[in-house]
């Protein structure tokens, strides 16, 4: 109750500014969080009380350590609030909402971006400014992260007494940073420093930041804090292979390797399934195991393969479920999985995988003729395949109970061209009024407009959905005869 007090009454205090007069300004932007939520700027220092989640920040101000005021900034505030005897001001540009995320921040790491402005004396005119860069955003733990810092004077005049800090959130540092130099007006100087990981991590990122200060014109400590961000390459990658095509009740077979790509041992747990309509052959598992599940722990940069072997039980396009592993590298377990998509088509009877064509005919000079009494005889045999010939499998998609307005996806259909030529396949439906007419699609296609080249010897995969009218009053089963027609061409 007391925040929301607080709160009230800071917002009631926005309402009244000062009249605009000639005052000179010398304005910063500064990105206030939880994880840095002090900033300084000449003998100014501001410090994050609350994040409201609602696009509201609590803020208190001091001036050479001693409590001068609070206030309440919104997020893209129009207005400028003064304090300070209007010596300074400050309003809100980007304030952590969770109603219109994302503009800054997340409800979890609420950020707020301000602008501060202090009252510029007509005898001062420095300013400076600080850039922070790593090499990379990602490192293998082996890798030595190089930060460079760019410390820029952009005033007019020289700024003497200059000093870096740098927190590496617990990374190794390797160098000193200088400390009491001066640069001249519209000079910079850059540093670097080379970090690395340490010998037991505590977290998947780190955060790099730099907090520079320096002599001002009146004898105070101006301060500028920047960070960086950088993460460690997840540790784990797995790749599944399958046999992509086989006929009903012939082995697949599958491997699924997973590797460990830093230099640190890694626990991991593989967890696999099996496709919908497959069945696991006893014996075959790696290990020996009855389950598709895995425990080992993976030394630097080994790798692991594992493999099953498994039995379709029904025809059709079958997409196979990506394996997951989860591992633990720096204290929490975490998981993904295989970026691979594979897809098992088992057909009814013979794959292209599987068929053998017959082997060519003689030709006449392999023939040896001779008189009839001592001749050679030849056995002449050729298979003619049609010009125009294709299946679809499955032969009976069927889209179960639907109520007008539900749509429903079906398992892939396969076109396969066992013709000699190229084909063009178009679709027709028949059936007892317009249902599957209005509502059935193909490739995202309607049956009108839906049409595929497929290269003889080939296959192709498409995705069928079906769509129930909103104002469909009728009820009970409703079947249609879907039609594919093969046409000949170049």
């Amino acid at each position: 109750m007391r925040g929301k007090i607080i709160f009230c009454t800071l917002l009631i205090i926005t309402i009244a500014f000062p009249i605009a007069s000639a005052t000179e300004w010398d304005s910063a932007t500064f990105t206030l969080s939880l994880e840095n939520p002090v900033v300084s700027k000449g003998d100014y220092t501001i410090n994050v009380v609350e994040f409201d989640g609602y696009g509201m920040v609590a803020l208190n101000i001091s001036c050479n350590g001693v409590f001068i005021g609070n206030t309440v900034l919104i997020n893209n505030e129009s207005n400028w609030f003064y304090m300070d005897n209007d010596r300074i001001r400050f309003k809100g540009i980007n304030v952590t909402d969770q109603r219109i995320l994302p503009m800054c921040g997340s409800v979890h790491s609420p950020q707020a971006e301000i602008v501060f402005a202090t009252e510029r004396f007509p005898e001062e005119s420095e300013s400076m400014a600080l850039s922070i860069s790593t090499d990379k955003d990602e490192y293998l733990i082996d890798e030595q992260v190089i930060v460079t810092m760019q410390i820029r004077n952009i005033g007019g005049v020289k700024v003497d007494d200059i000093h870096l800090n740098v927190d590496t959130d617990g990374l190794v540092d390797q160098v000193d940073l200088p400390s009491g130099f001066g640069l001249n007006e519209g000079t910079y100087r850059s540093e670097e420093i080379k970090l690395r990981f340490p010998a037991t991590l505590h977290n998947g990122s780190y955060n790099i930041s730099v907090n520079m200060s320096w002599t001002n014109a009146h004898g105070t400590r101006d301060f500028l804090t920047e960070s960086n961000t950088i993460s460690i390459t997840q540790p784990i990658e797995v790749y599944k292979s399958t046999t992509n095509e086989a006929s009903q009740g012939q082995i697949v077979y599958t491997s699924i390797s997973v590797e460990n790509i830093q230099s640190r041992p890694v626990s991991v747990r593989l967890d696999d399934v099996l496709p919908i309509f497959f069945t696991l052959i006893d014996g075959t598992v790696t290990d020996n195991k009855q389950d598709l599940n895995w425990n080992f722990i993976l030394a630097p940069h080994e790798r692991k393969v594992v493999s099953y072997q498994m039995i379709p039980k029904q025809v059709g396009a079958h997409r196979v479920p990506k394996p997951h592993v989860t591992w633990n590298l720096w204290g929490e377990n975490t998981t993904n999985s295989s970026d691979s998509d594979n897809v098992i088509a088992v057909y009814q009877g013979v794959s292209f995988l599987e068929k053998d064509f017959p082997e060519p005919s003689p030709t006449p000079d392999d023939v040896i003729m001779g008189d009839r009494e001592n001749s050679s005889i030849i056995s002449m045999n050729v298979n003619i395949t049609p010009a125009i010939s294709n299946e679809v499998i499955p032969e009976n998609p069927d889209f179960g109970k639907l109520v007008p307005g539900d749509t429903r996806e079906r398992s892939d259909i396969i076109i396969k061209n066992y013709g000699s030529g190229n084909i063009l396949i178009t679709a027709s439906i028949a059936e007892t009024g317009n249902l599957y007419k209005q509502g059935l699609e193909i490739d995202e296609n309607s049956l009108e407009s839906f049409n595929v080249t497929i290269v003889k010897n080939t296959s192709k995969i498409s995705h069928i959905a079906f769509h129930v009218p909103e104002n469909y009053n009728e009820v009970g089963n409703k079947t249609g005869t879907l039609m594919f027609w093969a046409e000949g061409v170049n």
